[in-house]
């Protein structure tokens, strides 16, 4: 696809679940590795996931994404966005009530007839944790 697909894409997760939904065909494989989460041909599985980040319950945390930049072509490519956070609960386990926290990552996509058949998602859990001020390891890399 391209940017501005991916941008469209990211911003059906406030609150357009049914668009969203839209996006995948009854066959597709969806992977996070950071949250351990695979779902492979099960979209009320996906849909349930996808609910908890909607921001429909005014009483559950803020979930904005947002594109940056896309890498590839209408078949498959990466797409690197942000993903801002105001904590209402805990996240993951961590203490998060209160903050707002800023993470980026990375999707990669697999698309036939415009539809998402693969999607793969990594973030960045330390930035996360510094965010939140627990001990995570030093982002500096050293030759």
């Amino acid at each position: 696809m391209n940017l501005e697909w991916e941008s469209n894409w990211l911003k059906q997760f406030d609150n357009n679940l049914e668009n969203l939904m839209a996006n995948y065909p009854e066959s597709f494989e969806y992977e996070d590795l950071i949250f351990g989460i695979r779902i492979v041909n099960d979209k009320n599985k996906l849909r349930a996931l996808f609910a908890t980040m909607d921001n429909t319950d005014p009483n559950s945390s803020r979930h904005y994404f947002e594109a940056l930049r896309y890498h590839g072509d209408n078949n498959v490519g990466c797409i690197e966005w942000g993903w801002k956070m105001e904590h209402k609960t805990d996240f993951l386990g961590l203490p998060a009530v209160g903050k707002t926290t800023y993470v980026t990552g990375m999707t990669v996509h697999n698309f036939v007839e415009g539809k998402i058949t693969l999607e793969r998602s990594m973030w960045d859990t330390g930035c996360l944790m510094r965010q939140l001020g627990l001990k995570a390891p030093d982002p500096q890399f050293v030759i």
